[in-house]
């Protein structure tokens, strides 16, 4: 799900791992997630109230993985007003790490504010380029230690599983023209987890917490733009959602998850 939240909280919020990194393993589970997120707590502003619905959708291509995220959030004004904010994201990583395709849309009260779409390909150097086709047709070159979601996915669980307290990566999602997100994770200790929703995909599964601060695409801030954690377990589900949007902060309960059909790879 923080491949859903990264761009819409630095859309909200601002408009190191040495390579190579692993392949993207197989240990990942093709599943359907939906979570109901609410009003943690305030911290400043106008606002009154937040809540929203998210779903987070992965699977099997054989040689890749195919990603759908959609997140809808109510925002009630301290006037009474209220407005609705979306974000809708389609995505195919390579489980190689090589090539990633993107298509990421913002709107609000039903009108489209952001669109990116594109492909970004890892060159022999393992630098990512990104060729944008919205907003605008533009190429950007980005450093090779850039990653995609998934391939952070596995980063933070291989992290995890060498016992390393702290992860910095540079996030290549998509969701923004601007390149790649600085991103920087703490991680707590990889074991054998309560489920906090009955599924046999947690059944017997271990899971980390995982928080990771974001500094927003292209900037040298010093203090992140935004914040998230989270639960993630060893087949790439996650639970026990926190989202620090700066003003608010929503908390998100998996509400089902079910298991998505292998792909028929030969």
């Amino acid at each position: 799900m923080r491949r859903l939240l990264s761009g819409l909280m630095t859309g909200l919020m601002a408009g190191g791992v040495s390579l190579p990194f692993p392949a993207l393993a197989d240990s990942l589970q093709p599943h359907k997630a939906v979570y109901s997120l609410s009003l943690s707590r305030l911290k400043a502003g106008a606002l009154a109230g937040a809540s929203g619905t998210a779903t987070y959708q992965i699977r099997d291509l054989c040689t890749a993985w195919s990603v759908s995220q959609k997140l809808d959030i109510d925002i009630i004004n301290g006037d009474g007003g209220s407005s609705a904010i979306g974000f809708q994201s389609a995505t195919l990583e390579d489980k190689n790490t090589h090539r990633f395709v993107f298509r990421t849309i913002m709107s609000q009260d039903g009108q489209v504010t952001s669109e990116t779409s594109g492909e970004a390909t890892r060159n022999r150097r393992g630098e990512v380029v990104v060729h944008y086709t919205r907003p605008q047709t533009s190429s950007v070159t980005l450093p090779a230690r850039t990653v995609f979601p998934l391939q952070q996915a596995q980063a933070l669980l291989k992290a995890a599983r060498e016992k390393k307290l702290h992860l910095a990566t540079d996030l290549f999602d998509g969701s923004v023209e601007t390149g790649s997100i600085p991103t920087y994770a703490t991680l707590g200790r990889l074991a054998p987890q309560a489920a906090s929703l009955s599924s046999p995909l947690l059944k017997g599964q271990e899971a980390v917490p995982v928080s990771i601060a974001s500094f927003g695409a292209g900037t040298g801030a010093l203090l992140p733009d935004s914040a998230y954690s989270d639960r993630l377990w060893t087949n790439g589900v996650e639970d026990r959602l926190l989202i620090d949007f700066g003003d608010y902060v929503l908390s998100g309960t998996l509400d089902s998850l079910i298991s998505l059909p292998a792909a028929s790879c030969h």
